[in-house]
C-alpha cells in the first residue's frame, strides 16, 4: 500500500495578517498537543529587511492554537521570538522550528539567522512547559552551519538523540548534555533521478508508534521542487530505517502549493497525532500554511505489510 496525505478542504489554515512582522509570510510550523489543543509555532516575516543591503525579510516566531486541528482559534498578536539585535547570531531572527516533547518538557529546536559563515544558519533551541513561558538556551553545534533539525521525542540509553542535515543528507548525533554530541552518522542519503535528488532531512520530528519512529520527511529535486515522504525508524536505534516508501505523501499540486515567495514547495516542520489521524502541518512556497491527515489505522496497516 501507498500512503498518500489527505489535503484538508479548507487550506490553507493560515495566511499573513496585519500585523507588521506577519504581513508578507507565514508558515513552516512546529506542531504539539498541550492541554488537549495543538499549538504550532511558525515561521513569520514582514516588512522588516534585514539590512538595507540585504533584502531580505527578518524572521520570526509566531504562536497559533487549534482546538481541533484544522481550524485557527487562537492567534498572538506578537511574536513569541523575535530577532535580537544585541545577539550577533540571532540579528536576521530565527525561524523553521521543531518541537520535541521529552519528559515534562518541550524542546524547541529552531535557526537563528546572522551575518556569519555563508548562509549566517546555525542551530538554537528552547524550552517551555506551559507555551506561555520561553527559555532560550543559546546554540547547538556551533561549529556547523546547517537548518533542518529536531530532537527524537524521547532518549535513547540515557542520551538525547538529534536529527540534523550538514548538506545534503539526515545526519543523526547523540549527546548526554546537549554541549558535547558523539556518533554522529548519515541516516539517508541523496539518490540520483529521484524526487530527493538535490538535498533531503527531516519534517517533523518522529511520532512513536508500537512499531517504531514514524518519520515524515523531506526532499528537494534538481528543479528546485519540494515533497514529502514518510519512513518509519527503529525504536532503539533512530539511525536505522526499518521501512521506506520511495513515493513521496505529497508533492506540490494546488495553486498556493505551487505559487508563492518560493515556488514548488511543501515542507513540513510539524505532525502530532490527535485523536484517530495524524495531522502533518505543511508550509507553502514559504506563503502560507496547511495541514494534511493519515488515519492512525492506515499508518499501521502501512508499519506492518511485509
Amino acid at each position: 500500500m501507498i500512503l498518500k496525505l489527505k489535503r484538508y478542504e479548507k487550506n490553507p489554515i493560515l495566511l499573513p495578517n496585519g500585523n507588521r512582522w506577519e504581513n508578507l509570510n507565514v508558515s513552516n510550523a512546529a506542531a504539539a498537543v498541550y492541554d488537549g489543543k495543538v499549538y504550532l509555532l511558525y515561521r513569520a516575516e514582514g516588512e522588516d529587511m534585514r539590512t538595507p543591503e540585504i533584502k531580505c525579510p527578518v524572521t520570526r516566531l509566531g504562536l497559533a492554537v487549534s482546538e481541533n486541528g484544522f481550524d485557527i482559534a487562537e492567534r498572538l498578536d506578537i511574536p513569541i521570538f523575535d530577532r535580537n539585535t544585541t545577539d550577533p547570531w540571532c540579528e536576521f531572527g530565527c525561524e523553521d522550528p521543531r518541537i520535541s516533547k521529552i519528559g515534562d518538557t518541550y524542546y524547541i529546536v529552531y535557526v537563528t539567522m546572522s551575518r556569519f559563515g555563508y548562509t549566517g544558519d546555525r542551530l538554537a533551541y528552547a524550552t517551555t512547559k506551559d507555551f506561555k513561558t520561553f527559555t532560550r538556551h543559546g546554540l547547538l553545534m556551533k561549529q556547523f552551519e546547517q537548518r533542518t533539525s529536531g530532537f527524537l521525542p524521547g532518549k535513547i540509553g540515557g542520551r538525547y538523540f538529534l536529527f540534523h542535515r550538514p548538506m545534503p543528507n539526515m545526519w543523526g548525533s547523540f549527546s548526554s548534555d546537549l554541549v558535547h554530541w558523539e556518533d554522529m552518522s548519515c541516516i539517508l542519503e541523496t539518490k540520483d533521478g529521484s524526487w530527493y535528488e538535490n538535498k533531503l532531512g527531516i519534517g517533523a520530528p518522529p511520532l512513536e508508534t508500537p512499531y517504531g519512529w514514524l518519520l515524515f520527511w523531506h526532499g528537494k529535486d534538481n528543479s528546485g521542487k519540494y515533497s514529502l515522504g514518510v519512513m518509519l525508524l527503529d525504536r532503539d536505534d533512530p539511525r536505522k530505517i526499518i521501512k521506506f516508501q520511495e513515493e513521496p505523501i505529497l508533492t506540490p499540486e494546488l495553486d498556493f502549493e505551487r505559487h508563492g515567495f518560493v515556488s514548488n514547495v511543501v515542507y513540513t516542520n510539524g505532525a502530532v497525532r490527535f485523536g484517530d489521524r495524524y495531522f502533518i502541518y505543511y508550509g507553502c512556497c514559504d506563503r502560507c500554511l496547511a495541514v494534511g491527515t493519515l488515519d492512525v489505522e492506515e499508518v499501521a496497516a502501512w508499519c506492518r505489510e511485509k
